[in-house]
């Protein structure tokens, strides 16, 4: 499993590349240890030996969206854990589904049971790591990205560099998610880091002049 580093003030973000799909699921450490695990989408027990690794206390799984490719070590992860899972209430049809679309292509894929909590808009603190939750579907239904004022966003699938989530599958929308990466990530600081679902960092400004999905 692929791993990148990123610094930024008082907390670390460990990028974990999992799966076939290589989708990007994050590792979010504050100077304290109080950890978030955000979108754990497969390679559940090289996640588990990170955090252990690490000696990270995680507070909760959060979720981006309910793809397969982002929630298949949700299941794993959470039980080993002992943590709750965090998703926007819109999202839960599609985590139930979830299993559905591996099956079609015969990729691995456990189901994970219902999510503990609703993860509503808004700031959220978990022990000593705050965010703001960002609603940006489009690309899903229910779909968040994670602000951090340290100087980061986990975008999930909305926004990519050079890119944009997909909109040719069922749920998408593509002028939602135009007018949302617009309202809700373009208007963050243009140093802020965008940390993706899949591929390379960027950052809001250098999305917002050169991405020509948005231009």
């Amino acid at each position: 499993m692929k791993r990148f580093n990123f610094q930024f003030s008082d907390t670390r973000v460990i990028q974990m590349v999992t799966g076939q799909i290589q989708e990007n699921a994050y590792l979010v450490i504050h100077q304290s240890n109080d950890a978030l695990l955000v979108d754990p989408g497969d390679d559940a027990n090289k996640i588990l030996e990170l955090i252990q690794l690490e000696q990270a206390n995680v507070k909760a799984i959060l979720l981006t969206h309910a793809h397969f490719d982002h929630i298949g070590a949700v299941q794993q992860t959470r039980e080993a854990l002992k943590c709750k899972v965090y998703l926007h209430e819109d999202a839960f049809t599609s985590y139930s589904r979830a299993h559905i679309a591996p099956a079609r292509y015969n990729l691995p894929f456990v189901q994970p049971e219902t999510p503990d909590e609703q993860l509503i808009v808004g700031q959220h603190k978990f022990g000593a790591l705050e965010l703001t939750a960002l609603f940006t579907p489009g690309h899903a239904p229910g779909h968040l990205a994670f602000y951090f004022s340290s100087g980061f966003v986990l975008s999930g699938d909305a926004l990519f560099a050079g890119s944009i989530g997909r909109t040719d599958i069922p749920s998408g929308d593509m002028n939602l998610l135009l007018e949302r990466i617009r309202t809700q990530l373009y208007t963050l600081p243009d140093d802020t880091v965008v940390l993706s679902g899949h591929g390379r960092d960027t950052t809001i400004g250098r999305e917002k002049v050169s991405n020509p999905f948005t231009n």
